[in-house]
């Protein structure tokens, strides 16, 4: 008698909330944001709708799970391969791992942030995320975000990344060269405002 065929499928080990972040992002490379619902991305992702909305209840709530993944992913990075030299090195190097972190997903952002701009509402909530991926950039980089100046700092560096998110958008070449020139000018930019202004700098490392 034969001997049954085993299944050469591999068992998925990612989480629940993996799957449909991965699912999410799969189906914003080719459709519009706006147009994908909760019950497609489930679908997609072949999770049960209960268990999907157990994790994630909306479009917002997953984007919020994809910014936490890029922010871990970042932080995790820094332990076998910590920040070195100026601030504005360890602002530029912790700034590019966000984008190579999401190198994979340039398409999928786009489409995102194309809706966003249209979702006034989102992109506020989003907002709020953002400022403390910003907040953990600078930390990481060893600059202080305590106070109105660290507020002031946060918001500079945010700005300064999402300039540079737009030519990283645009940017073909492999190297990312356009968007580290982007980077690096805005950065200089910063450096150079705080000799001037030291109440809105992108701050000095904190004394050990």
């Amino acid at each position: 008698m034969a001997a049954a065929k085993k299944s050469t499928k591999s068992k998925d080990t990612r989480s629940t909330s993996d799957r449909l972040v991965d699912a999410a992002l799969e189906l914003a490379a080719t459709q519009r944001w706006r147009d994908l619902s909760i019950a497609k991305i489930a679908a997609h992702a072949d999770v049960p709708i209960g268990e999907a909305l157990l994790n994630h209840s909306s479009r917002l709530n997953i984007l919020y799970a994809i910014s936490d993944r890029v922010d871990v992913t970042v932080m995790l990075s820094l332990e076998d391969d910590p920040l070195d030299g100026t601030t504005k090195d360890m602002l530029f190097d912790v700034l590019m791992r966000r984008f190579d972190v999401m190198a994979d997903h340039r398409a999928a952002m786009a489409s995102i942030s194309a809706d966003l701009r249209r979702d006034p509402l989102s992109a506020a909530c989003l907002g709020k995320r953002f400022l403390k991926s910003m907040t953990l950039s600078l930390q990481a980089a060893g600059v202080s975000t305590e106070s109105c100046s660290g507020a002031i700092r946060t918001k500079v560096l945010g700005a300064i990344h999402l300039n540079t998110f737009k030519t990283w958008l645009k940017d073909e070449d492999q190297g990312l060269s356009l968007t580290m020139s982007t980077l690096d000018k805005d950065l200089s930019w910063a450096e150079n405002f705080a000799g001037k202004a030291s109440k809105v700098d992108i701050g000095t490392p904190e004394a050990a």
